[in-house]
């Protein structure tokens, strides 16, 4: 029963713990924002680990347009993702501990977006175009 003790005491310890997500920043990709094309951005999160943990841990990054990424951190401190925005507006990017072996915690951040292309509007007919009268076929019974 005592060693069952040690045991519970030494799964609940903080240097066993799964790695903690620590910092999420996003950074514009200026390369991405010229001739019309969506806005891009580089998320990094990253993670702490303790002294003695060498496990890995999943994440999922929310770009808070409705599209996501699960990120796989394996021995990795650091991963970057990238993600394009449609439109402009301020987003909130979350990272949070998710899948088979999720991360601690989550973090995020907000991010403004400008620069995103305008949605084409469909071309109005001219109200000033007139049309040409039907040309009237010569009566051949004549």
């Amino acid at each position: 029963m005592r060693y069952l003790a040690i045991l519970i005491a030494l799964a609940a310890s903080p240097a066993l713990a799964a790695p903690k997500i620590e910092n999420v920043v996003v950074k514009p990709n200026p390369a991405k924002f010229s001739g019309g094309k969506p806005p891009e951005v580089e998320v990094s999160v990253s993670i702490g680990r303790g002294k003695f943990d060498s496990g890995s841990c999943d994440a999922r990054v929310e770009f808070g347009d409705g599209e996501g990424r699960s990120v796989d951190f394996g021995v990795a401190a650091v991963r970057t993702v990238r993600h394009a925005y449609k439109k402009n507006g301020t987003y909130n990017v979350v990272a949070r501990g998710a899948g088979k072996t999720p991360c601690e915690g989550s973090r995020q951040v907000a991010v403004n977006v400008a620069g995103a292309p305008e949605p084409k509007k469909k071309a109005e007919p001219k109200k000033d175009a007139k049309k040409k009268p039907a040309a009237k076929k010569k009566d051949e019974n004549k």
